[in-house]
């Protein structure tokens, strides 16, 4: 009976630490919950996000919120057209729970299909979000 016991706490108590490892990895894990392409951004807000813009929209905005990031990373946003990198910003994340953009200016003859990666600090691609100016 008293081994069983002993049994039955040892299995507990190993539980609690694969949950607590388990809880910590998550923690410092950085990823992406919310990220769109908008037509502006006020009080770190997207303002009219969509996939497709109009060729007169004359800039454009990526908006990331970013989770589980310690102060001092940084993420990077990389705009792509045509098979090119148009820019690449940096942006410094300051806290676990930070929301950040970046703009571009779109040329009228900057038609067609735009992708922004967004990327971690060691070259991870947390996210991929593709648009029309159209």
């Amino acid at each position: 009976m008293r081994k069983a016991f002993l049994m039955m706490v040892l299995t507990a108590f190993g539980l609690v630490l694969m949950m607590s490892a388990t809880a910590l990895a998550q923690e410092g894990a950085i990823s992406i919950e919310e990220a769109v392409i908008c037509k502006d951004v006020v009080d770190r807000t997207p303002v009219e996000p969509g996939d497709v813009f109009p060729q007169s929209v004359e800039r454009v905005y990526c908006f990331t919120k970013v989770v589980g990031a310690t102060a001092g990373e940084n993420i990077t946003h990389n705009w792509y057209f045509g098979g090119n990198q148009m820019a690449s910003v940096s942006l410094a994340v300051q806290s676990n729970a930070w929301r950040t953009y970046s703009s571009k200016r779109i040329l009228p003859e900057w038609t067609g299909e735009w992708t922004v990666d967004v990327v971690a600090q060691d070259g991870t691609v947390l996210k991929k979000i593709i648009f029309l100016v159209q």
